[in-house]
């Protein structure tokens, strides 16, 4: 796989200079924080196979450079930036000696679910539903403040103060609303938080059941709302319909498991819920622009 070999991965944060292991609880496993830095918190890739993610990460690059591959595609960590992934991508990192900055992971329910959870953060409902992966570059008023909350964040995480929890959330929360002031999203005009909702369960229940379900008119069923609705709202707030999401869901995860040497197109077909071997190589062109024996011999072959 290009660029893969020989690559430094992001380790257990059982290793963070500030971690506490007995820290481990199921709490923490909503967040998680670690700093940049390879003398402590990476080592060395033993599979040289991407990660899938399960919960939303945060990378702060403060100073250095090196390379983060999201399903595939590889693009450049820079100075002064902060990269946000969504659950379900594969992602390695490549990150050269030097480097400073910071690593959050989060559950979905971890920041949304908080009592803090204002309209002012919730640019990242549109952010989660618009991208999987971008850059956001901020300010050197906002890295201060980012700075801050990220210092107050480090000491909640590592000590047992009362109510630490409730606070984490609101530290990141806080962190979220600086971040989105330099955050360039399109509004959507005349949505209403039931509408945002509707389309972001849409969104949810295509990540858990697209392998059985690839038509609009199952997810309507499950919302109780339909096909012309869910299609409407979908494309009005995401700028696609219902149905191209599912159709880049699928493949999405047909790419990823193309990385895997060992799974043939029957299987790929087979883990996707394709019952027509010839349908499933139809749809991958389709939606690749080549087929998949081209796809999978670019994706394994030495960079």
């Amino acid at each position: 796989m290009p660029g893969l070999q020989n690559n430094n991965q992001l380790t257990a944060f059982s290793q963070m200079p500030f971690s506490n292991k007995e820290n481990k609880t199921d709490d923490f496993k909503q967040f998680e924080i670690c700093p940049l830095d390879l003398t402590s918190t990476t080592k060395q890739s033993r599979s040289n196979m991407p990660e899938k993610i399960k919960h939303f990460e945060l990378v702060w690059i403060k100073q250095g450079h090196g390379r983060i591959e999201i399903d595939g595609k590889m693009n450049s960590l820079k100075e002064n930036t902060v990269y946000c992934l969504t659950p379900g991508r594969m992602r390695q990192y490549n990150i050269e000696p030097g480097i400073n900055g910071y690593y959050l992971s989060f559950t979905n329910e971890f920041i949304r679910l908080s009592d803090v959870y204002s309209k002012t953060a919730a640019w990242f409902d549109r952010y989660d539903l618009h991208a999987g992966f971008a850059p956001i570059s901020i300010t050197r008023e906002t890295q201060f403040a980012l700075e801050t909350i990220v210092q107050k964040m480090k000491q909640e995480y590592i000590n047992r103060f009362e109510g630490r929890m409730e606070l984490l959330k609101g530290l990141l929360n806080v962190f979220m609303i600086y971040l989105s002031r330099n955050v360039q999203v399109s509004p959507v005009e005349n949505v209403s938080a039931g509408e945002m909702e509707l389309v972001r369960k849409f969104m949810a229940l295509i990540k858990r059941d697209y392998v059985n379900k690839k038509m609009v008119s199952d997810y309507a069923n499950d919302l109780l709302v339909t096909p012309n609705h869910l299609n409407r709202l979908v494309k009005k707030i995401t700028g696609f319909s219902a149905s191209h999401h599912i159709q880049q869901l699928i493949m999405l995860e047909a790419k990823r498991q193309a990385m895997y040497p060992s799974l043939s197109m029957k299987e790929i077909a087979y883990n996707l819920g394709f019952d027509n071997l010839a349908h499933f190589s139809k749809f991958f062109k389709n939606n690749c622009g080549k087929n998949f024996t081209e796809f999978k011999k670019e994706m394994l072959k030495p960079e």
